[in-house]
């Protein structure tokens, strides 16, 4: 997606620069010029755009844990927090993009989607106390009585500097539900025999009674996300049956998820004590430093049950009362042993830990002279989720490549219902279903 500004220092909100942009789009007149404000799929992702700005969280106030997802004209809210290590505390606001089901800007003005104003100041910032690691944490409640959504769907919060609005910090998904069709699925083991001690097969079917759908299979649009992954999800997935008010998905191909692995863990809410999986902590250069266990390859080992998160992190520190203050950052080292350097892609450490992003930052590199991957990654204290993916040349992304696949490993899975009737200009979130795969074994 690119945003084009002319005249930008005319613009004073980002409503202006989206509805500038589908004027100048419309008129196809873009320059050169004219491409100065820019925006790519990378800002309507879960990332964020300044390198100073660190541990982005988006959750239900009540459970960190829990997706960022909030049903239509409740009291539900979301809190959104974020630390930035520079030294000068900033006046920071944040605006709300409707996007499509594909996770675009939808067509829609904020003057249809948003009732109040078109953007918020984040008020709540303090200084890290007691902390090696200087920073500022910024929080706020979404939505607000100034700025409250109207309609459903898939939302980016982007945060902005209020000397420079047009460059945005940070962008986080956010999500809207009007439930208006029920959804009834189930996790098992995948039906291909091939696949059968492997993959999980996700099949379901719509109740929607109380919507009248008049085409199914263009009106509708299936997402199906593994523990709430975007990067491998399921979609554009056609229905196998519609009877009688009910439209059913029961497949054996399409709707195939490798099962992967429990994820590896780590524990750096105290500094003071080698946890289960940490090998040893120094203090070299004004920074803390952890170094973890050496890690192995999982690929042909059998399944063995671990407790995790799902892939999540907690934000924890075990000396102090406030955990989002009080929490100092560590440079945490991985390493995992392999023979030879992989010329058909990159292992990324990855996870809640990356926003479920393939960061360069979360890169490893490979050691030549020990035979082994290495990244160090700077991170708060708290508890930790991640494994090791390859992310191929070719674009694919695949887990069992260092983690192995196991039809026992528990996942979550969540089903999004997309309703776009014909003569709609946006995508509406009107089912939504999480399950899990605990129990298959």
């Amino acid at each position: 997606c690119v945003i084009s500004c002319k005249n930008k220092k005319e613009l004073n909100t980002f409503d202006e620069l989206y509805s500038e942009n589908e004027q100048i789009m419309e008129e196809d007149e873009i320059t050169d010029e004219e491409q100065d404000f820019v925006l790519d799929s990378s800002f309507f992702m879960d990332l964020s755009h300044l390198e100073s700005v660190q541990t982005v969280l988006l959750h239900p106030i009540e459970n960190e844990l829990l997706e960022p997802i909030i049903h239509l004209s409740s009291q539900e809210k979301l809190l959104l927090s974020f630390d930035d290590l520079n030294q000068s505390p900033k006046n920071l606001f944040y605006t709300l993009i409707h996007c499509n089901s594909e996770w675009q800007p939808s067509d829609l003005f904020k003057s249809e989607y948003l009732q109040g104003f078109d953007q918020e100041y984040i008020e709540n910032s303090q200084s890290s106390y007691n902390t090696i690691q200087y920073y500022t944490h910024y929080q706020t409640i979404i939505p607000s009585q100034n700025m409250t959504p109207l309609y459903s769907g898939n939302y980016v919060i982007h945060v902005f500097d209020e000397e420079n609005p047009e460059e945005v910090i940070l962008s986080k998904r956010m999500q809207i539900i009007d439930n208006k069709i029920n959804v009834v699925g189930e996790v098992k083991r995948a039906t291909d025999l091939d696949q059968r001690n492997y993959q999980h097969e996700i099949d379901f079917t719509l109740n929607h009674s109380g919507l009248n759908i008049e085409d199914p299979f263009s009106d509708i649009k299936v997402v199906i996300t593994q523990n709430n992954r975007w990067d491998n999800a399921i979609t554009d997935l056609q229905p196998n049956f519609i009877n009688n008010g009910k439209i059913i998905y029961d497949q054996e191909d399409f709707n195939l998820f490798d099962g992967g692995n429990e994820y590896r863990f780590f524990d750096i809410k105290s500094l003071r004590y080698l946890s289960e999986r940490l090998a040893n902590i120094s203090f070299e250069n004004d920074t803390n430093i952890v170094k973890l266990r050496t890690d192995i390859k999982r690929t042909f080992q059998t399944y063995s049950s671990l407790r995790d998160i799902n892939g999540k992190k907690l934000i924890q520190v075990q000396e102090g009362s406030n955990s989002a203050i009080e929490s100092d950052y560590v440079l945490v080292k991985f390493n995992l042993p392999y023979d030879r350097k992989i010329t058909h892609g990159d292992l990324y450490v990855f996870g809640h830990i990356s926003d479920y992003n393939f960061l360069p930052s979360h890169k490893m590199n490979f050691n030549i002279e020990t035979k082994r991957y290495e990244a160090q990654i700077y991170l708060k204290q708290g508890y930790y989720n991640y494994e090791y993916i390859l992310k191929k040349n070719d674009g694919e992304n695949i887990s069992r490549f260092i983690e192995g696949t196991h039809y026992e490993t528990i996942n979550d899975y969540f089903i999004y219902i997309y309703y776009r009737p014909q003569g709609s200009d946006y995508d509406q979130l009107v089912g939504y279903q999480k399950l899990s795969s605990k129990g298959l074994f």
